[in-house]
C-alpha cells in the first residue's frame, strides 16, 4: 500500500500542468516590476514551477525534506550568484505552497507543510557554496586547478597537452577522470551556480573535457583484455547529462569490460532493443535531475516487466548519489555514488 508521501508526490505529478498554471497566475503580478529585467514572462514562471515541483516531488518520494532543502539553498545561492533579488526565494515558496493547497486535497497538506518548513528552517542558516570541489583532499588538486584554469581561459590545446604530460609522467587514466575531470565538472557547476561563469563557459569545458576523453579512449582499449562483460550505458530520456555516465562506462572498459555507450537522452524501447541485441548483463542509467526521476523509474518498470532479471542495473547521477534512500526508490539493483564505484558494483552484480 503506498505511503501518504507516496500519495502526496503521486498527487503533484498528476495535477502538475493546473499547479504550475496556477503557481504562474500568483508569481506574475508579484514580479511584474521586476520580472522584464530578468526575461521573465507567465510561461516561464511556469516552465520553473515544474522545476521546483518537479523537486518537492521526488524529494516527498524519497520522503526527505533534506533533500528539498538542499535543493532551496541551492536555488538561493543561484539566484544570488545571478543578481536575482532574494525574495524571489520565499516568493517561491509562497506561492507553490498556495497553488498546492488549492489544487490538492486537504490529506496531502501535512506532508506538503512538513517539507515546506523544513526548506524555510534551511534557509534560515548560512551559504556553504563558496567550498570547491578543488581542495587538497583530492588525490591531484594541483593539477585539476590547473586544467580548470587553462579551459576557463579558453586554452582546450594547453589542456589536452596538460593531460597528456601527467600521464606520461604516471598519474592513471582512471585518477584523470576522478581526481581531474570529476572535481573540475562540479567545480564549474558551483562557478555557474555563483555567477562566477557564464552557461557558455560551463558548455565549453564540459565539450572540451568530452573531446579530450575522446582523444585518450585509444588508450583505454589497450589497458586490459575483454573479460567476456558486456554493459550498456544511458541517460533516460531528457536527461542531458552526459560525462558522468561516460567516465563510468569508460573505467568499466579499463577493466575488461565491453561496454555500449549510448549517451544522452534516449528511449526506453531503444536501450532494451541494445541491451538484446548485445546480450548486455549490466545497464548503467544516469539521471541527474529530479525532472527526468519519472522517466528513470518507468524505464526501470519496463525492464523488469519485459526482461525479468536478464540484466543487473546500476544507477547514478548527482542527487541519486548523495541520497541512498532516494535511490533505492527507483529499484534498482545498485547505486553509485560516482563513476569509481560503478566497478566494483558491476563485479558484485555480474559474477560470470
Amino acid at each position: 500500500m503506498n505511503t501518504i508521501e507516496q500519495q502526496t508526490a503521486e498527487a503533484i505529478y498528476s495535477e502538475m500542468p493546473k499547479l504550475s498554471v496556477e503557481i504562474a497566475k500568483q508569481q506574475q503580478p508579484q514580479r511584474s516590476d521586476i520580472a522584464p529585467k530578468y526575461g521573465l514572462n507567465e510561461p516561464k514562471f511556469g516552465d520553473y514551477a515544474k522545476y521546483d515541483l518537479h523537486q518537492l516531488a521526488e524529494a516527498i518520494t524519497a520522503n526527505d525534506p533534506q533533500q528539498f532543502a538542499r535543493y532551496e539553498l541551492w536555488q538561493r545561492s543561484m539566484l544570488k550568484g545571478h543578481r536575482v533579488p532574494d525574495f524571489f526565494v520565499e516568493l517561491n515558496l509562497a506561492t507553490e505552497q498556495g497553488a498546492l493547497a488549492k489544487v490538492l486535497a486537504p490529506e496531502f497538506q501535512p506532508v506538503i507543510s512538513r517539507f515546506m518548513q523544513s526548506a524555510r528552517e534551511a534557509l534560515k542558516g548560512d551559504d556553504n557554496s563558496n567550498q570547491s570541489f578543488i581542495n587538497a583532499a583530492g588525490k591531484h588538486p594541483q593539477l585539476a586547478k590547473e586544467y580548470l584554469d587553462l579551459l576557463i581561459a579558453g586554452d582546450r590545446e594547453k589542456a589536452s597537452e596538460l593531460v597528456n604530460t601527467a600521464i606520461h609522467d604516471g598519474v592513471s587514466i582512471r585518477d584523470i577522470y576522478l581526481s581531474v575531470f570529476k572535481p573540475c565538472l562540479y567545480e564549474v557547476g558551483r562557478l555557474w551556480q555563483t555567477g562566477q561563469i557564464t552557461v557558455a563557459h560551463e558548455h565549453f569545458i564540459s565539450a572540451a573535457t568530452q573531446m579530450i576523453m575522446s582523444e585518450l579512449y585509444p588508450q583505454i582499449r589497450k589497458l586490459m583484455p575483454k573479460n567476456g562483460k558486456v554493459a550498456i550505458a544511458a541517460c533516460v530520456s531528457g536527461e542531458l547529462h552526459e560525462i558522468g555516465l561516460r567516465m563510468g562506462a569508460d573505467i568499466l572498459e579499463m577493466e575488461g569490460w565491453q561496454t555500449f555507450y549510448l549517451g544522452a537522452n534516449m528511449p526506453a524501447l531503444s536501450i532494451i532493443d541494445m541491451i538484446k541485441d548485445k546480450k548486455a548483463q549490466l545497464l548503467i542509467l544516469s539521471c541527474c535531475l529530479p525532472i527526468n526521476a519519472p522517466a528513470l523509474r518507468e524505464l526501470i518498470s519496463i525492464i523488469k516487466e519485459k526482461l525479468d532479471d536478464g540484466v543487473k542495473i546500476i544507477i547514478g547521477g548527482y542527487t541519486i548519489s548523495n541520497n541512498p534512500a532516494y535511490a533505492a526508490s527507483f529499484g534498482a539493483d545498485a547505486a553509485a555514488t560516482d563513476a569509481g564505484e560503478i566497478i566494483s558494483l558491476a563485479n558484485i552484480l555480474v559474477k560470470t
